[in-house]
């Protein structure tokens, strides 16, 4: 991956709805190369696609809440449960696998304290091998990107 990728990259982290005649003039290409960078770039899975952000609250979902959760067991079948069963939870946005006192952190929208405590009690405490909670409620989102640092 050369300068110009990364060029191409920033870019496309910005809006992802730019041309590629407008991604190859801000680059210095012409149309047909900057597409080919771009689907290699897609190739080799460092484009993964493009997504539309969304304003929550319009949506009425006001409460972002960060659940620590602890295990029962941490074998790999029992961590390969937990995980595929936090993917049929829509209101869980992130999961994240993370050292310390608790073995994941989730990412939970919602649209009120009382819908979050509805779905930890029936969703969340039921993942497999559930044992123990701890919950953070944002109070406010003081920065939120999708951009990584190239």
């Amino acid at each position: 991956m050369d300068e110009t990728d990364k060029a191409i990259l920033r870019l496309l982290q910005q809006d992802a709805k730019l041309s590629i005649e407008r991604i190859g003039a801000a680059v210095g290409l012409s149309h047909t190369p900057t597409w080919k960078r771009i689907d290699r770039l897609e190739r080799d899975r460092v484009i993964l696609g493009s997504h539309c952000r969304l304003n929550r609250e319009p949506l009425g979902l006001d409460i972002t809440a960060f659940a620590s959760i602890k295990l029962s067991r941490h074998d790999e079948k029992a961590l390969i449960e937990f995980e595929r069963a936090v993917l049929d939870i829509p209101e869980i946005l992130d999961c994240y696998s993370t050292t310390g006192n608790y073995d994941y952190v989730l990412k939970v929208v919602t649209a009120s304290v009382g819908s979050y405590e509805a779905i930890v009690k029936k969703k969340i405490a039921h993942l497999p091998h559930f044992q123990d909670m701890y919950t953070s409620l944002a109070l406010r989102e003081v920065k939120h990107t999708l951009q990584l640092p190239i």
